[in-house]
């Protein structure tokens, strides 16, 4: 079973992302990072987790995939708190989505929110000629 599976499908990631990104707007420490794409952010981090949790490649062939995250990262200088708060608050919005509560889904799920944190924080101090190399596809979160 993947992730995808686990979670209930789509309907569960879309509203992990709505509220993520509610919460990421209030924020005092993230919020300017997010307050500028508003429903396009949410339905990015929708397609995005539902690549991730095993199901399709619509962010990959219809958004862009790594390339696309490492462009919209590029040039942010995302510190170490902002990264730490955005995996605070992803772990919070998992509760009030209603996503399962099982050890095994929130140990594996932190695991690799925090690879993906670190991954988009590096992309965000990227120097231009780095933004320039390819870097690879999304991997899938798997158990």
């Amino acid at each position: 079973m993947t992730m995808y599976d686990h979670v209930g499908g789509e309907g569960p990631l879309r509203r992990l992302a709505e509220v993520f990104h509610r919460k990421a707007v209030a924020d005092p420490l993230i919020g300017r990072l997010f307050g500028y794409a508003g429903e396009t952010h949410v339905r990015h981090l929708t397609a995005y987790l539902v690549e991730v949790f095993g199901h399709g490649s619509a962010f990959t062939d219809e958004i862009g995939g790594f390339e696309h995250v490492k462009r919209m990262h590029a040039g942010l200088r995302i510190g170490d708190e902002q990264r730490d708060r955005f995996v605070e608050l992803m772990l919070e919005a998992l509760d009030e989505a209603g996503l399962p509560g099982d050890e095994r889904f929130r140990t594996r799920f932190g695991e690799q929110l925090r690879r993906a944190a670190a991954i988009t924080t590096r992309a965000s101090r990227m120097s231009p000629e780095d933004l320039e190399t390819r870097h690879g596809r999304l991997g899938r979160w798997t158990w």
